[in-house]
């Protein structure tokens, strides 16, 4: 075994025969990097020369942004992969790679277009390093590993972009979801609201619908995210939305139309931004009670008919008129259910025997025999208007509280 100068074999080994091997070829390759690209500074400079006009060229976001200033960053990197290949393990300098994709970004250039840059500076300064190798005799395996080297170096550094342009996502994500809650709450001053506004590119003098669904973090509800996004936004105006206690809330500039849903979307009144907050509660309050009543598509409180009304009746007041008329009704078992479910289905169908028979598979005097035998139990008459109103609100409250197994109005 070779020994290395000033140690005596027995005496231990240096650290390149003590490495494995594949650190050791990696050392090996960036000492050789490392004279390949010395006193390559002027090149760098036309390098990044050549790339800017390259990707000003062929990337349209390019051309909006400062020369000078790609021209900067881009030398930038070429400096900071000729520093990080001479080094024994690529992808040290990880730091100062996120450090200007940080920069870029702020520039408005898209994030996946620096690691893509990244990539192609790669490749255009392994061409530099191919050329001087070729001229210093270094064998092709030996060039090959370099190549390895600078590959190694520009998928650890592109990997350093994607990650800030996921914390930047989950940055902006945070913050829109701030932005929502706090508008909707009520909770933004004039002045914050209007340089808000502007960031998420919203109109101060536009109208605004804000429409709620429930979130449950599946497909359904990710196509329904996507639906109303579409179809709330124009061709001016974006729509804004965010995730809020498990619901789904979106701010449109427009109504969206919306077909076949599966789920209750609760839509309030167009609104000023300032006043975003009562659309908000409407828009929840119609979702609130569509989802209790099982009604599905898009809503508001208008089109729920008189089942606002319903939820505003006293709960304890509900509860005594439940237990005087339906009490003895349930108390007969599987009779009193029969009876009830019958009077619901006839309230379903609007008073009409013969409908009610035929979706309960009776014969319509069966269905007369329970309308007679509910008002001699209940005390209830619904050939009364007064009785009819009475009946149909308790059996809906029924409705709510029990399980859907259960429940006589479905």
């Amino acid at each position: 075994m070779a020994t290395t100068a000033g140690v005596e074999p027995g005496q231990g080994s240096s650290a390149a025969e003590s490495a494995p091997p594949q650190a050791s070829g990696r050392t090996t390759a960036a000492a050789q990097m490392a004279a390949l690209l010395e006193d390559a500074g002027s090149q760098l400079d036309d390098l990044a020369t050549d790339l800017t006009q390259l990707y000003r060229a062929n990337i349209p976001v390019y051309g909006q942004v400062d020369e000078n200033s790609i021209r900067r960053n881009t030398r930038a990197v070429l400096e900071l992969a000729a520093e990080s290949l001479r080094e024994p393990v690529p992808g040290t300098r990880l730091t100062e790679i996120a450090d200007l994709a940080r920069v870029w970004a702020q520039q408005q250039i898209p994030l996946e277009l620096v690691a893509h840059s990244i990539q192609v500076g790669a490749r255009r300064l392994f061409e530099l390093v191919r050329e001087r190798a070729s001229a210093a005799d270094i064998p092709s395996d030996q060039i090959n590993d370099l190549q390895d080297v600078a590959w190694q170096w520009a998928t650890a550094h592109a990997a350093a972009v994607h990650m800030v342009q996921q914390e930047r996502a989950v940055a902006a994500a945070t913050r829109r979801s701030d932005f929502v809650r706090k508008l909707v709450a009520g909770a933004i001053t004039p002045a914050a609201l209007a340089t808000e506004a502007s960031s998420y590119h919203l109109d101060m003098a536009h109208r605004y619908h804000v429409v709620c669904a429930r979130w449950d973090d599946t497909i359904s509800s990710s196509d329904l995210a996507a639906a109303v996004r579409m179809r709330g936004a124009t061709a001016q105006l974006p729509s804004l939305d965010a995730i809020i206690d498990d619901t789904f809330v979106a701010l449109l500039p427009q109504r969206p139309q919306l077909r076949s849903l599966s789920r209750a979307v609760g839509l309030g009144p167009a609104v000023s931004l300032g006043e975003a907050s009562r659309s908000h509660r409407q828009a929840l309050e119609a979702m609130t009670i569509a989802d209790r009543h099982g009604r599905t598509g898009l809503v508001d409180l208008s089109d729920l008919g008189s089942l606002p009304l319903l939820e505003q009746l006293d709960e304890e007041t509900i509860r005594i008129l439940d237990a005087k008329h339906l009490g003895p009704l349930r108390a007969q078992g599987n009779a009193g259910h029969e009876i009830l479910t019958t009077i619901a289905t006839y309230l379903t169908h609007d008073r009409k025997v013969e409908e009610t028979a035929r979706a309960l598979f009776v014969h319509r005097n069966t269905i007369r025999y329970r309308l007679t035998r509910f008002a001699e139990v209940t005390g209830l008459d619904t050939d009364k208007t007064d009785d009819l109103v009475l009946t149909w609100c308790l059996l809906h409250r029924d409705a709510e509280s029990a399980e859907p197994a259960n429940s006589p109005i479905s």
